[in-house]
């Protein structure tokens, strides 16, 4: 029984590509495959200086790394003459804490 499965896979393994090669007239142009560009990877400081800034859920997670806990609300603010978030949160022994995330470099300050 098995013998006789991996014979019909093997059959239809070989015929797939002859059976495919046969839609197209010998005298038509082959089909263009598009050519696949790879990105190179770039250091997450210079993507930061190309992005013009950090999102919400980037500053979150900055904020998360270095102090734990859950995040209570992030909102959109000027301060100290730059853009920043501001994040509040709440750590491991359940104190509440705010702080401020630069919108630009995404150095946290207070």
């Amino acid at each position: 029984m098995k013998v006789a499965l991996v014979c019909l896979w093997v059959a239809i393994l070989v015929a797939a590509p002859v059976s495919a090669s046969s839609r197209y007239q010998a005298d038509a142009p082959a089909p263009r495959i598009a050519s696949v560009h790879t990105l190179p990877m770039q250091p997450l400081a210079s993507f930061r200086v190309q992005n013009k800034g950090i999102s919400k859920n980037d500053a979150a997670a900055i904020v998360k790394r270095q102090f734990g806990g859950k995040i209570l609300a992030i909102s959109e603010v000027q301060r100290k003459g730059r853009a920043a978030y501001r994040v509040k949160g709440l750590s491991d022994q359940s104190q509440v804490y705010v702080v401020f995330v630069d919108k630009q470099s995404g150095r946290i300050f207070r």
